[in-house]
């Protein structure tokens, strides 16, 4: 039952405001008579009986590409039942230069009521950007007649005739609308520009000029721009579309390259297209110029809005192709497409709609707006995903060349240490073996001679030999420690550094807390560093103690050697001098990090952090 009531009331509401919007509609009919002339206003006689009448169903009415000295005359006829409201003729196209309204007589007199247009300056005490004129409708026909006049523009004009409460409601509308997309384009701006601070890439900076273009476009196109900006510059309506177009076209196109660097960079093509296209929107942008100064010149508009028309086809084409090649390449350059796909489907909305085909008076009033919007919002989310594609694929390249690095350290330290672990069994099987043998004949010799040989020199030549074989096995030791893998880290680094005093009668303090087991790799590379280190303090610092700590927290590993020896800038020095080289990349093999802080006079204090390595 309930259902059946709400059916019911509905029904009677269509019904209700069927009948109503049925007897406003019903309350006066307008018809027309469309022609054009080389006649001015002031030299054409029109007498409104003589023409045959149509019904304006508020279809646009084409006049098609006026050059100069082409006048358009639209003769209206308006009858009905006689009406206290009063109610006005209103024109919402902005962009023509001459628009006059005129009332007609019978026999033919005119009365101007109103005269407008891009020619002339602007009356900031209007209350309507729009062309407007108070008519009247009784029972006995009036006639008015709307005059158009342009160079080098197709003229396509609709009217609508209407209370003065409908026009302020119907005006009020447009300036919410306007004012809604206003602050949906400072939004944008406001997070593009925040984007801008965070990623600093140029491509958003690009990415806003093209807003701001369209955005003077769209202002242009219902007749906001001109009156808000440049109302006693009337003459700059004439340019101010094309160049925004060509001006939005030029940042587009520089949009695409700064964020498809890459793929454009290896599609010829498609680099080529858009050069093509950037180079001679440069050179009509600064044509454009000269627009101010020829409105009267001939065929000179006409050319010139044939040119920046060609040249916004074939451009607006040129982009769609290199997007279309790049479709296939990431998800950014499929919403660019979808973006452009919005901006073509309404604009040939718009010309089937001004041919006759389709005609929709909410898409014709607010569907370019409207498609703007929507291509802002896919836009920005092009942008910003393209951005974060591109850095994250820039981070993937990164880990990429740190793991090549990493596996070129690896391949370094396996070789030096395979090196090393040769010479070490080169000096202690080959060598040393040939030194012992040199003793032993030694000892031989000053055996069985004769005369004997002077003591002291025999003394002194065995020294030398316990020496070098000594120093051999030292420098065996240090290149491959044989005990490291049996004895372990701690044992051989304080066998090292025992034998290290002995050499260079410097004391080392050797501490140390290993809690955790240390990976076999770890181990000697950390065996290298600290001996590598200590020698190094040994032998250029100076120093009159070396202090070596190892430690491990939680698997990591934290080395320290300190000395109180003569210092050195850590800026200055050069690596090879310390033999930083090598340690620097033993540290870089392990993921470690290397800190150096001394001073001259201040001593060394060199910390590695290692952090855990997994089988």
């Amino acid at each position: 039952m309930g259902i059946s009531k709400a059916s019911i009331l509905i029904a009677l509401l269509y019904c209700t405001v069927t009948v109503s919007f049925a007897q406003q509609q019903n309350l006066f009919n307008d018809s027309i008579y469309s022609f054009s002339s080389d006649l001015p206003p002031a030299a054409i006689h029109i007498i409104p009986d003589q023409y045959h009448y149509t019904s304006y169903d508020g279809r646009k009415i084409n006049f098609g590409l006026v050059t100069r000295n082409k006048w358009c005359y639209v003769v209206i006829k308006i009858a009905g039942i006689s009406q206290r409201e009063q109610y006005v003729l209103s024109v919402d196209n902005t962009s023509i230069d001459t628009v006059l309204f005129f009332q007609l007589t019978k026999t033919g007199l005119k009365e101007e009521k109103y005269s407008g247009g891009n020619l002339t300056p602007y009356n900031t005490a209007r209350k309507y950007v729009w062309h407007t004129m108070p008519v009247n409708i009784g029972d006995v026909a009036t006639y008015y007649l709307a005059v158009f006049q342009d160079q080098g523009k197709n003229i396509n004009v609709g009217y609508k005739i209407m209370t003065v409460d409908e026009l302020d409601k119907r005006y009020s509308g447009f300036d919410r609308l306007i004012w809604f997309y206003l602050g949906v384009v400072f939004l944008i701006i406001v997070a593009v520009m925040y984007g801008w601070f965070i990623f600093r890439n140029k491509a958003l900076g690009y990415y806003v000029l093209y807003i701001i273009c369209i955005t003077a476009w769209i202002l242009s196109h219902y007749g906001y721009l001109y009156p808000m900006l440049y109302h006693n510059l009337p003459v700059l309506n004439g340019i101010i579309k094309p160049l925004s177009i060509c001006w939005g076209l030029l940042s587009f196109c520089y949009l695409l390259r700064a964020l498809f660097k890459r793929d454009i960079k290896s599609d010829k093509f498609g680099g080529s297209i858009l050069k093509y296209i950037t180079r001679p929107g440069v050179l009509l942008t600064a044509t454009f110029a000269i627009y101010i100064f020829i409105p009267k010149w001939g065929y000179a508009p006409a050319i010139f809005n044939l040119v920046w028309h060609t040249y916004f086809i074939i451009s607006f084409l040129g982009i769609l192709l290199v997007l279309k090649r790049l479709l296939e390449k990431s998800a950014a350059a499929r919403l660019f497409a979808l973006a452009m796909g919005i901006m073509v489907l309404m604009s040939v909305q718009q010309v089937l709609s001004n041919s006759g085909v389709f005609h929709n008076t909410f898409l014709n009033d607010h569907g370019m707006l409207l498609a703007s919007m929507a291509e802002m919002m896919v836009l920005t989310c092009a942008t910003f995903l393209n951005i974060w594609e591109d850095r994250r694929r820039t981070a993937r390249h990164i880990v990429q060349l740190e793991e090549e690095h990493s596996k070129t350290l690896e391949q370094l330290v396996t070789v030096q240490d395979n090196e090393r672990r040769r010479i070490a069994g080169e000096l202690h099987d080959s060598i040393g073996p040939m030194l012992a043998a040199l003793k032993i004949n030694f000892r031989l010799i000053t055996s069985k001679a004769n005369n004997g040989l002077p003591a002291q020199l025999v003394d002194r030549t065995e020294d030398i030999l316990d020496g070098s074989m000594a120093e051999i096995r030292n420098i065996s030791h240090q290149l491959m420690p044989k005990g490291l893998s049996s004895e372990g880290l701690i044992v051989s680094l304080s066998r090292y550094f025992s034998d290290l005093q002995e050499v260079y009668k410097i004391p080392v303090q050797f501490h140390h807390s290993i809690t955790t087991s240390v990976h076999k790799d770890v181990q000697l590379n950390v065996y290298r560093i600290m001996c590598e280190l200590v020698l190094n303090a040994a032998k250029h610092s100076k120093a009159s103690c070396i202090s070596a700590a190892i430690e491990t927290t939680g698997g990591a590993v934290m080395v320290t050697v300190k000395d109180d020896g003569r210092g050195f800038d850590p800026s200055g020095i050069k690596e090879e001098t310390l033999g930083l080289s090598n340690i620097g990349s033993r540290v870089n093999y392990l993921k470690g990090n290397l800190n150096i802080e001394s001073a001259a006079g201040k001593g060394a204090c060199i910390t590695i952090a290692i952090p855990k390595k997994n089988d």
